[in-house]
């Protein structure tokens, strides 16, 4: 309490400024109510003797109300900086991901780019290629499926060698002893099924070390291979149809995921999209290419709905599983006879199904994590009317006898499994 110059007793009006804002503000008894609040502390102060309590209110309600004024103006102007802050920050979140989406895209198209000039290269000479006329006359339609390859894997075991080179002589092998078979059986027309994983994933740090190459170039390799194979059953006379599912070791993203939108960023998908673009350019008849695309497909050979897909449920390792697979399909309206895939490089065979082996054979992942010991395999099939035949092929030992990838080899420096091995030089003590 203050006094004035002739002794009288002076209210410190902003001495309880403070306490009178927060009351007013906050306290649920007498909050915005100032003849509550300038009552309460005219009362809690004792102040009577001093000022009464009508003069005491006009003071005190003045100077809440600028106080609470000037509150609203901090307010309002720290809401203006927030919003204004979080503007710039949007602004600057929008054109880094503009710009890391443009860089992507720019990328992309760049290897897009890059791809249809390498695709319009492999296929500049093929049409002077002396292909023969679609000649054959049969009652079926034979059925080759290449599952697994994982093409630039490395593979250094004592039981299985695995690199380019031996996939380019299993590829060859697998292809002659098709065609022996339909010839054999007199197949009219040739459907080419892939069952995905036609690269293997380098996600991992033990698939990162035993990869023969990136997967980008690793595709083009693949493509060359595959293009051959191709190009050998077409130049038998067969008309050729090609299917494609995806697996799941050659997706380009780490995470997992099963829609269709973002499983087919996949390498599998860009390798036969190559392959049709390059027989595309070539302008060679009787190729077809169908959908390639999808986890699974249902395709219908001879007077039979087959089911192609990888086997990433599995479904194809039990016969009661797959049972249910195709109970489920045919709540979808769709009867299946018989379903085909790949996956745990293992061969297994039921009266419903065939889970095909894989080209490159057993791997450190299947010999130790999923305790199965492989064996290089493929199958081909035979379907006529309702019938259908199968014959395994063994891949394990091959001969010399090869698709042409040398130059290719070198032109992207692929590892080979006689690089892995360390030289080790020999003392040698002559008496």
């Amino acid at each position: 309490m203050q006094t004035d110059y002739q002794g009288n007793s002076k209210i410190d009006y902003q001495g309880y400024l403070e306490e009178a804002t927060d009351l007013f503000l906050n306290d649920p008894k007498i909050q915005g109510n100032k003849t509550a609040v300038t009552r309460f502390l005219h009362h809690k102060y004792s102040l009577l003797e001093h000022v009464d309590f009508e003069s005491f209110r006009r003071q005190m309600g003045y100077w809440i109300t600028r106080s609470v004024a000037d509150k609203e103006i901090v307010l309002e102007n720290v809401k203006l900086a927030k919003g204004k802050q979080k503007g710039q920050d949007l602004n600057r979140i929008e054109r880094k991901s503009f710009r890391e989406d443009a860089r992507i895209e720019n990328a992309v198209a760049e290897f897009g780019k890059a791809l249809v000039e390498q695709n319009k290269l492999y296929s500049k000479d093929l049409n002077k290629i002396n292909i023969k006329r679609i000649n054959r006359i049969g009652s079926g339609v034979g059925v080759m499926q290449v599952s697994d390859p994982h093409g630039n894997e490395l593979i250094d075991l004592p039981n299985n060698k695995y690199d380019f080179s031996v996939l380019a002589k299993r590829m060859k092998k697998y292809v002659n002893e098709s065609l022996d078979y339909f010839k054999f059986k007199g197949a009219s027309r040739v459907l080419f099924t892939f069952t995905g994983d036609l690269l293997n994933s380098d996600r991992r740090l033990d698939e990162l070390l035993n990869a023969s190459t990136n997967r980008s170039k690793a595709s083009i390799l693949m493509v060359h291979i595959l293009k051959q194979a191709i190009l050998e059953v077409r130049n038998e006379g067969y008309e050729v149809d090609i299917v494609s599912v995806l697996g799941n070791e050659s997706r380009v993203n780490k995470e997992m995921t099963f829609s269709k939108e973002a499983f087919s960023d996949n390498y599998d998908f860009t390798i036969i999209a190559q392959l049709k673009q390059i027989f595309e350019f070539s302008k060679i008849t009787g190729i077809h290419f169908h959908q390639h695309d999808n986890l699974e497909e249902v395709v219908k050979i001879g007077d039979q709905n087959w089911l192609i897909k990888h086997n990433l449920d599995r479904s194809l390792d039990k016969q009661k599983n797959t049972q249910s697979t195709i109970g489920k399909h045919a709540l979808k309206g769709n009867l299946i006879d018989f379903a085909i895939g790949g996956h745990i490089h293992a061969h297994n065979a039921t009266d419903i199904s065939c889970r095909s082996g894989s080209m490159s054979g057993s791997n450190s992942y299947s010999e130790n994590s999923l305790d199965l010991m492989g064996r290089a395999s493929g199958v081909c099939y035979f379907v006529t009317g309702k019938e259908r035949y199968y014959q395994y092929v063994d891949l394990q030992y091959t001969g010399e006898d090869s698709y042409e990838i040398v130059k290719e080899l070198e032109a992207y420096n692929a590892k080979s499994v006689q690089k892995t091995h360390v030289q080790k030089s020999i003392l040698q003590i002559v008496i």
